[in-house]
């Protein structure tokens, strides 16, 4: 049984790529927020899986936007509805949205009342200061079952199986423990050849659907609000259930985690949008659940990482756009003291990358280890430069740092794949080092040309956060 589940999750697990960041804590200054409008599904919403209160766009007290809203003195517009998907998204936010879906609304809502809300919801969209938005669950979860459902049907497969898969679906879930309960019903009645030929079918479709939808959703709010800011929340791992299950060893960090596997797949439109419109990816990594939706506990841990999230208030640099991939990146290293400016006013976006930048990058993204290894050089005294000449990352020529001389894009592409593993320990860390590396040669060639620190910055951000 147990090698079924593993075969069936390597069969629905495609291109997984995934890494847990050390957060550094800063202090911050937040913009003013009058307007926060809140989107997405039962997560988003609040939803209790002890007490079942309604949810649907109401403000839950304890929520993360409940708490959001409270930290920032906003007005919380609450907007979220349980069972919604991307499909719901767009029905929402498009006039002419052609859709072929018999599961609109999960049966949680009242389709003739969501209809009604249109005009209301867009309305809160165009006149909010402040977004988040959190969906994506629904469209990977218990729809699995509803589709494997009809494509048994469909081909007169086990009509008891499929029964019970229609009951299933009435259940809220994660991919991985869907994948669970229905490979454990197809076991109890005999039907796994039958399950194995419906469920990448199935999978597909949902993939699919979410993966084509994400980007149409996220224009259709920016061309309802083109100067609002844009969080995306991130989905999790919902199988943490305490703070003992958050403690991983080194062993364990070696390991491919599939629950945390299919959700870093899921949200990979999600990071690949980040960098293509300028929102914000608020990675959710290690948020504690009741079953499927957050604890208390979890939607304090949402919280403070969307207002950790948000643009500061105080960021000095007048090269770096707001709103832009680009600020995503400087701004995260500016407030977690990663890598200063050129000036007091200037990042330096447009400069070369120094080996003294890179240095103290690596070092700063590495959590600033001891270094006990003497320092060699006689023009720096820096930590940073001893410690990533000693571990072979950034080098010297005998007594020489160099910390002004230029860093190469393929220099720099190297020096991703080779230092990965002190950013983002574990092997699916040097898969991400590995793909940081491919990706800037193939952006920037293998000329000796130097990488700007702007580019370097946005790759590094990228390999260690997103």
């Amino acid at each position: 049984m147990k090698k079924m589940k593993k075969v069936l999750a390597v069969v629905l697990s495609v291109a997984l790529l995934a890494g847990m960041f050390t957060c550094f804590a800063s202090a911050k200054t937040h913009y003013e927020y009058k307007k926060y409008v809140l989107l997405g599904d039962s997560v988003a919403s609040g939803h209790d899986d002890i007490l079942y209160l309604p949810t649907e766009f109401i403000r839950v007290e304890g929520s993360y936007s409940d708490l959001v809203a409270d930290a920032l003195g906003a007005e919380l517009i609450p907007m979220a509805c349980p069972g919604f998907r991307t499909i719901e998204m767009r029905y929402m936010l498009e006039d002419d949205y052609d859709y072929d879906d018999a599961f609109m609304f999960h049966d949680t809502a009242d389709p003739d009342v969501m209809k009604a809300r249109i005009p209301m919801y867009r309305q809160n969209i165009a006149e909010a200061d402040l977004i988040t938005l959190g969906v994506g669950g629904n469209d990977f979860g218990t729809m699995i079952t509803w589709l494997v459902a009809d494509i048994m049907e469909e081909k007169g497969m086990n009509p008891q199986l499929v029964e019970a898969l229609r009951e299933l679906g009435n259940e809220a879930g994660s991919l991985g423990e869907t994948i669970d309960k229905v490979v454990d019903l197809a076991n109890t009645m005999k039907a796994l050849p039958a399950l194995l030929e419906a469920v990448p079918a199935a999978l597909a479709n949902g993939l699919v659907t979410f993966f084509t939808n994400w980007n149409i959703m996220i224009e259709d709010i920016y061309a309802l609000n083109p100067d609002a800011t844009l969080l995306v929340i991130g989905m999790f791992d919902n199988a943490i259930k305490s703070e003992e299950d958050l403690v991983v060893d080194e062993a364990d960090a070696a390991k491919i985690n599939i629950g945390q596997m299919i959700v870093d797949m899921a949200n990979t439109p999600m990071k690949e949008g980040a960098k293509k419109y300028g929102y914000t990816f608020v990675d959710t990594t290690g948020t504690i659940c009741v079953t499927y939706h957050p604890t208390a506990e979890g939607h304090q841990h949402i919280a403070d990482r969307i207002l950790e999230a948000l643009p500061d208030a105080t960021f000095p640099y007048t090269d770096v756009t707001l709103g832009t991939p680009l600020y995503n990146a400087v701004s995260y290293f500016y407030r977690n003291n990663i890598l200063s400016g050129v000036s007091e006013t200037e990042f330096g976006v447009n400069n070369a990358l120094t080996k003294a930048d890179l240095a103290q990058a690596l070092y700063a993204l590495a959590g600033s280890p001891e270094v006990t290894t003497e320092n060699p050089f006689t023009d720096t005294e820096s930590d940073a430069a001893v410690w990533a000449a000693a571990n072979g990352y950034v080098t010297g020529n005998g007594t020489s740092f160099s910390p002004d001389a230029e860093v190469s894009a393929f220099t720099f592409a190297m020096t991703l794949f080779s230092a990965s593993s002190e950013i983002c320990p574990g092997l699916l860390g040097i898969i991400k080092g590995l793909v940081a590396a491919v990706t800037t040669i193939f952006e920037f060639g293998l000329s000796a040309g130097p990488m700007t620190k702007g580019n370097a910055v946005i790759k590094l951000y990228e390999m260690a956060v997103l």
